[in-house]
This record gives C-alpha cells, structure tokens and sequence, in this order.
C-alpha cells in the first residue's frame, strides 16, 4: 500500500467513526429526550456524509480516491468491522439513520 493510500485510508477511517459515533449519539440523546447542542453538531455531521454520498452515487468519495491511487478497495470499513457488518453497513447505519431522523422530529413536535 503506497504512503498517499495509507493517508486517505486513515482519514476515511477517522471520519468513518466520527459519523458513526454521531448518528448514533443523536439517536441515544433522541431516544432519551436529552437533546443538545452537541446533539445538533452531530446530527450536521451526519447530514454532510449524507449529502456527500447523496451526490457521488451513493459512493463515498474517499473511496474513489483511494482507488485512483491505487488502493485495490477504497473502503474501509472492511479494516475493522465483521465482512458480514460491512456489506450491510448502508443499510444498517440507512436504517438508524432513518429511525433517528423520525424519533428526534417526534422530540421536536412533543
């Protein structure tokens, strides 16, 4: 693995866990009606991802990236989850993302 690979793997890893530790931080302050300034940080950072996937076909494009440099798969999340995890990570963090979205509208409307 080159040294420019290596790099945007970190950094792919690195906000790959900030934005899971996000969602699911807005969930549990949802899911406890504990909602915060933190809470709304998180969520943000968790709508950047959204939108940044929104508009590279559902492809992070950190992925790409790593690719074109000569990575022979640019994701990442195969480096430190189950391969069973991280060929349904879409649709599992798709899925918590969307209860998330509904139980803090719910806290927001109560």
């Amino acid at each position: 693995m080159s040294r420019t690979v290596f790099y945007i793997k970190l950094i792919h890893s690195l906000l790959f866990f900030l934005i899971a530790v996000s969602t699911i931080y807005v969930f549990i302050t949802a899911a406890l009606d504990q909602v915060n300034t933190l809470t709304w940080w998180a969520f943000g950072v968790a709508i950047v991802e959204l939108l940044a996937l929104l508009l590279n076909n559902w492809r992070c494009p950190l992925t790409d990236l790593a690719e074109q440099h000569g990575a022979d798969v640019g994701s990442v999340a195969d480096l430190f989850l189950p391969r069973w995890l991280s060929d349904r990570l879409f649709a599992v963090f798709g899925i918590l993302f969307v209860a998330t979205c509904l139980l803090l509208a719910w806290r927001l409307l109560t």
